[in-house]
């Protein structure tokens, strides 16, 4: 019993500090520095003024400080095998945010278009 109570004792403390150990700097394997984030095209500051530009022309509440991260994501999608359907629900539901409570079917398609013409998006 003694000999089971201090192995279980060693190991426990063992344990508390294998948890308490000091994070590594390397970023985790799913973080935007190394994940799928960092390998979507990214807007030169050109064509990032032209995308903010045509959001803008399409709903001006569209033009916010997360448009062109949203649309790097979306760019994933249009390179990727999306159906339109999907391509338009993704849009739809990446662009409904607290400035604008509802993007419609039509504003996707054109969100869409944007991307795909603006260039960035190869």
């Amino acid at each position: 019993m003694k000999n089971t109570l201090s192995l279980a004792l060693v190991l426990l403390t063992l344990l508390l500090a294998a948890c308490s150990a000091a994070p590594t700097s390397e970023p985790a394997a799913g973080s935007p520095s190394t994940g799928l984030a960092a390998s979507l095209p990214k807007p030169n500051p050109a064509q990032q003024d032209a995308l903010l530009a045509a959001f803008a022309q399409i709903n001006p509440r569209l033009s916010n400080d997360h448009a062109v991260e949203t649309a790097r994501g979306l760019c994933g999608r249009l390179l990727g095998q999306s159906s339109a359907d999907q391509l338009i629900a993704a849009a739809k539901a990446a662009f409904t945010n607290g400035d604008v409570p509802v993007v419609s079917d039509e504003e996707a398609q054109r969100i869409l278009s944007a991307i795909g013409a603006n260039g960035f998006c190869r």
